[in-house]
């Protein structure tokens, strides 16, 4: 009985040949299916879709695009946070007027550009309110704005950097109570960066709309908060020699920003020392974008890089008699401590075909690497305020980071009206 059941088991040679096309055909199958999987992986790995060159230039371009879009975003910020700090002792007059002109050195945005890391700058305007008496139930029209100068003089390798960024907001107050404003303000930027004599340069145009408010109860207290949202533009133009690649990319975006402070207001005598904690934070969605990498069209897929920054910190002035009666001078510090992070995420690269090995292959991929990083913060202000006639006010003010890379200072030079 069990020789006949093995005798019944064993194919026929028809049959056995039969299975072994089977078995053949289910063997390519298989093998065409890990081959079709392994694609996708293999061709991006050879050089990430990229050479080692272009590779290297989508990583720089994509990091300057992130940090001008950032950088634009938090200079809304700060003009709606300067207009709240004028807010903290009931400023009431219809109309009022902020200009600043800063200069800072560069090299702190130019290292970390060099080193593909994002940044956002930030600079702080002083601003003198003009009267403490109470106004409820009041309109106020306002304007600020801020020029920022950057610049950093070429290294060994002739390459440069330099900064041109314009700020500037519009809103207006209502007192839905003599302890709470409460606003809505517009805001246009410009920036231009240029590097190594104009060969890169990155332009960018942003639109914003916030909403604000401040509440302060007594004149030794004060919370404020802001949040807005924008839209950028940007452009990145790279004129490569013959040894260099060339390329440009329009991307566009979103972007929004948030900023809340609390704080008190001391008095020691004729010494004014007010502690306060800030948190502010900036995020930029840039749209998936045609890129031009070399003689190649590539798309650069969608990416967020956002920064956030949470500080205590403390301010101390001290007014002096006026001399004349109708001058002011009001000599000021502060010093802020605090950590940022930065996020960036990783970016698709994609094109439609590509080159492996002399033939034509498509399509093929790749990514920029996103990033995250913490850092401490430090930031040392002097400064001087005059005021004239209670209308006009003129600060010069130095800001330094003194443990961030470079070293970078700022001078600032403001001027406010209120009518």
């Amino acid at each position: 009985m069990q020789i006949n059941a093995i005798v019944r088991k064993r194919p026929t040679p028809a049959q056995s040949s039969h299975g072994r096309r089977r078995r053949r055909a289910a063997g390519l199958l298989s093998a065409l299916a890990a081959l079709a999987m392994a694609l996708p992986i293999a061709l991006p790995a050879d050089a990430n879709g990229l050479d080692d060159a272009g590779q290297s230039f989508a990583v720089a371009a994509i990091s300057r695009q992130n940090a001008l879009a950032l950088r634009l975003t938090s200079g809304q910020t700060d003009n709606v946070k300067t207009h709240l700090e004028g807010l903290r002792k009931d400023a009431c007059g219809p109309v009022a007027v902020r200009l600043s002109l800063g200069q800072t050195s560069a090299t702190e945005d130019w290292e970390r550009l060099i080193a593909d890391a994002d940044d956002a700058s930030r600079w702080k305007t002083l601003q003198t309110a003009t009267t403490t008496e109470r106004c409820a139930n009041a309109a106020r029209a306002w304007t600020g704005g801020s020029l920022t100068l950057s610049n950093d003089g070429p290294d060994a390798a002739g390459r440069g950097f330099e900064r041109v960024e314009s700020s500037l907001a519009a809103g207006l107050d209502a007192r839905l109570d003599a302890d709470l404003a409460v606003g809505l303000a517009l805001g246009v930027s410009n920036g231009d960066t240029i590097e190594s004599q104009g060969k890169v340069r990155g332009k960018a145009a942003l639109g914003s709309l916030a909403a604000y408010a401040s509440y302060h109860p007594s004149e030794a207290s004060f919370a404020e908060a802001a949040v807005g949202i924008a839209r950028v533009d940007l452009s990145d133009r790279v004129d490569g020699d013959a040894d260099a690649l060339a390329g440009d990319a329009d991307p566009e975006g979103l972007g929004g920003f948030a900023t809340v402070s609390v704080g008190r207001l001391e008095r020691l005598g004729d010494l004014r020392i007010s502690p306060y904690l800030k948190a502010a934070g900036q995020m930029v969605r840039l749209a998936a974008a045609r890129q031009r990498i070399g003689a190649t069209s590539y798309r650069t897929g969608g990416r967020v890089s956002a920064s956030l920054a949470g500080t205590v910190g403390i301010d101390a002035s001290l007014p002096l008699r006026r001399l004349p009666d109708w001058i002011a001078v009001t000599p000021k510090a502060g010093v802020e401590v605090g950590y940022s992070l930065n996020h960036r995420s990783a970016a698709a690269v994609t094109a439609p075909t590509g080159r492996t090995s002399g033939q034509i292959v498509g399509p093929v991929a790749g990514s920029v690497p996103g990033s995250f990083s913490t850092s401490r913060t430090l930031s040392l202000d002097v400064g001087t305020s005059v005021r004239l006639f209670d209308e006009l006010s003129l600060a010069l003010d130095l800001e330094s980071r003194p443990i961030e890379k470079g070293r970078p200072k700022t001078l600032r030079l403001s001027s406010s009206w209120s009518f």
